[in-house]
């Protein structure tokens, strides 16, 4: 989770050029590579402060982050409030 997908590797898997697996990720995810990635560590993000309890700074480091305001930023960019707030609200 803390290694984001590389497109080099995933072309050879998918044996296919990278403007095709681009695209056709796109058509079926609705998302490119990276945001598909961002957005599932994220809700993992979300899981670990509302189920396990962690801390903020806890789950920033377990997601690979090595500077928590850029995790802080990612967060609320794609849950919709910073994860301080949302720790609190659940």
């Amino acid at each position: 989770m803390e290694t984001p997908p590389v497109i080099k590797e995933l072309v050879i898997v998918a044996n296919m050029s990278p403007t095709k697996l681009k695209r056709l990720f796109k058509q079926v995810f609705g998302n490119s590579v990276f945001n598909y990635y961002q957005q599932f560590r994220m809700q993992e993000g979300a899981r670990l402060l509302k189920e396990e309890g962690h801390s903020v700074s806890e789950v920033g480091y377990k997601l690979g982050f090595s500077n928590l305001s850029h995790f802080t930023r990612v967060f609320n960019k794609h849950i919709g409030m910073k994860p301080k707030q949302y720790s609190l609200c659940y």
